[in-house]
């Protein structure tokens, strides 16, 4: 009762535009005939590819068109936007994300099934992953430990890339400018017949940095130059493929000292950060009879962070390299995973049922990485079920069975149902246990220099967590127009959250992982959707509640809940084809009690209320294939954001979280040869 009424005002008010752009909408559109549908094929924790409507899990979908629209060209920007996602920057390791309120090592990233290695401060720069040869964006909410094992407990997010389709040709190149000081550029080209494939994208974006001062020699964003390539080959088979793809990546992060000037010297520090991934992965998928399908999967990934400082003279512009080991790092990590799965997806009219396995092992190797080498690994079995006990109700019980070579991992089951009200309402609901098994860093890492005394701890235990998610999806369709509402409750918790703290005293003082925190996240979300031929409209708010163990702290020991709105809409303009977009979030004030281990104190750390609005406009000439789009993003200018809270370990100021460049112009041009 309290949480209703503490809304109700924001609920009734966000009821009321929706009813009215709604009522506005159906009184201006004009059915042509053509039935639209919000359906569309997912893969990610299906048998095999399935349509949102027949999904046992909520898999949210973001797909090309929308991140073009956008002007999206790396995953941190398009998942700006997103209902129930809050980005957290860091001038020096980019950004990251909580999904539902849980984030860093708790989601895992995935593209094509194949996870994303590399992370800093736990969690994967979002800014690295670029989007010029993506499909779509697949996400879901709350632990998927059982598919996509550790480090999934509190969602997955995966991306899936363009394949080139047999006896097709392809040849296309981009460009996006910024105002801010981005310059991108893209090339792809492709050719197949009926038996083979091959596909190669290409890619560089340079960032100049960026400060509010622009005669700041050091920058608040740091100046980014980076480099991508992909290769996939392909073999059609009868029923399937064999693919084999490698991705290279490759970036610098410049990091401009401020000078220091006297009568006897001009001079700055200057660091630089280098990054470098390679992924090369091989693909079999082959599907029998049209009922029973085997995929199998394995991959190799290498991740390197290098770390060089150098004392610059900023008269005879000449550098040497600092010579204190303290001033100098580079970590390798390696990873080695194979997942292999045989589904009957119509074992009997009422069951289909799925079984795999699942392979990782990691190795680090770094001069800060205790004994200079480390490696852990898992080894998976998982098995799950959809059954139809009767024609409107479809079960899907499942378990997953990991043998850790460092811990003994709990058994983890999960159970989903979606049941069909009707054939326009229908109910999904689901549990599911998390496990995470602390990373190699949180275990080993040694990281000791004049500003730095970071530990990681081998007796940590590892995280777990249960989560309850329940939700409807009505569907209304009419001839050229169809309206989705979905409403959705959720509940997370996770047991023996690790996090930093100090230990020891005195001149002994140092900073180690320990498993301090117990962390709850629940909420509700409500988004509504409504499509016609010449425009569409996505409306939605989050109320999402954070607690941790660090609440004791309080007098309360309550939840502090934050609002979430989003706003999208667009219009096409089809006789002169030309589509006008607009992108609106608005962040409500976030607060959640965290530990200071610099100070060594609990405070109650919060970030104010800001919005980010783009708009954005896109056509297409030469016969389709020439692709423009122009737009303002960041329309109301947000900078810094006015708080108190530990928004990564490199941030120069506790009063202000860095948000945003300030508003900026943009345009992306896409050309198609074939």
């Amino acid at each position: 009762m309290k949480f209703i009424q503490a809304n109700y005002f924001i609920l009734r008010n966000t009821a009321f535009w929706l009813v009215f752009a709604l009522f506005y909408a159906n009184a201006w559109a004009q059915p042509n005939g053509k039935v639209l549908d919000l359906d569309e094929l997912v893969v990610t924790g299906q048998y095999e590819a399935n349509s949102l409507h027949k999904s046992v899990h909520k898999v949210k979908v973001i797909d090309a068109k929308r991140i073009q629209a956008q002007g999206a060209f790396n995953l941190q920007q398009v998942l700006s936007n997103e209902l129930n996602i809050r980005i957290m920057q860091d001038p020096i390791l980019g950004s990251s994300m909580q999904l539902q309120g849980v984030g860093g090592n708790n989601i895992k990233v995935l593209i094509d099934g194949v996870p994303v290695v590399g992370r800093e401060n736990g969690s994967i720069d979002l800014s690295q992953i670029n989007l010029q040869n993506v499909e779509r964006i697949e996400f879901v909410e709350g632990p998927m430990s059982v598919n996509f094992g550790t480090d999934a407990l509190g969602g997955v997010i995966n991306i899936i890339t363009k394949k080139q389709k047999q006896s097709t040709h392809t040849i296309r190149a981009g460009t996006y400018l910024e105002s801010i000081g981005q310059y991108n550029m893209d090339a792809s080209i492709g050719t197949a017949n009926q038996k083979y494939s091959v596909l190669a994208n290409f890619g560089r974006n340079f960032f100049q940095g960026y400060s509010q001062d622009p005669e700041s020699r050091a920058k608040l964003w740091k100046p980014r130059t980076q480099y991508m390539a992909d290769l996939n080959l392909s073999k059609f088979v009868e029923g399937g493929s064999i693919r084999w793809t490698n991705q290279v990546f490759s970036e610098k992060v410049t990091d401009l000292g401020t000078p220091i000037i006297d009568w006897t010297q001009a001079v700055a520090a200057d660091k630089y950060y280098y990054t470098k991934r390679l992924t090369s992965s091989y693909f079999y998928e082959k599907k029998f009879d049209g009922k029973r399908n085997i995929n199998f999967l394995a991959s190799y990934n290498f991740y390197q962070r290098k770390f060089n400082t150098y004392q610059r003279d900023l008269v005879s512009l000449t550098q040497e390299l600092v010579p204190s080991a303290y001033e100098q790092d580079t970590s390798w990590f390696h990873q080695v995973m194979s997942r292999g799965t045989y589904a009957n997806v119509a074992f009997s009219k009422r069951m289909s049922y799925q079984m795999g396995y699942e392979f990782n092992h990691e190795f680090a190797i770094g001069s800060r990485i205790e004994g200079k080498t480390q490696n852990m690994g898992d080894y998976d079995l998982f098995a799950s079920a959809e059954m139809r006990p009767f024609k409107r109700l479809l079960i899907r019980p499942a378990f997953r069975v990991i043998y850790h070579t460092k811990y003994n991992a709990p058994f983890v089951p999960s159970f989903n149902f979606k049941y069909d009200l009707s054939e326009a309402i229908l109910i999904r609901g689901s549990y599911a246990r998390g496990f995470r098994a602390p990373s190699l860093k949180e275990l080993y890492l040694q990281f000791v220099d004049a500003s730095h005394n970071l530990k990681g701890n081998p007796n940590l235990l590892a995280e777990t967590s249960d989560n309850i998610q329940i939700g409807a999806t009505y569907t209304y369709k009419m001839e050229s127009r169809v309206f989705r509402f979905e409403p959705t409750l959720f509940f997370n918790h996770i047991y023996n959250m690790i996090d930093l703290a100090r230990v020891g005293t005195g001149t002994n003082s140092a900073f180690q992982y320990v498993n301090i925190n117990t962390f709850t996240s629940t909420g509700v979300s409500f988004t509504a959707e409504y499509r016609t031929i010449p425009y569409q409209l996505s409306l939605g708010y989050s109320y999402t509640g954070r607690k941790n163990q660090l609440d004791g702290y309080s007098q309360t020991g309550d939840f502090y809940f934050s609002n979430e709105w989003r706003l999208n809409a667009g219009y096409n303009f089809q006789k002169i084809g030309t589509t006008l977009n607009l992108f609106c979030k608005l962040n409500g004030k976030l607060q959640m009690y965290q530990y200071d281990y610099l100070k060594n104190v609990v405070d109650l750390n919060f970030i104010d209320p800001y919005a980010l609005v783009d708009i954005s406009a896109g056509k297409s000439f030469l016969k389709k294939k020439a692709n423009l789009t122009i737009g303002v993003k960041n329309l109301l200018n947000v900078i810094n954001v006015n708080a108190n809270f530990s928004s990564g370990p490199h941030s120069t100021a506790s009063s202000a979280a860095t948000t945003a460049m300030g508003r900026t112009v943009f345009l992306g041009l896409r050309y198609s040869f074939y």
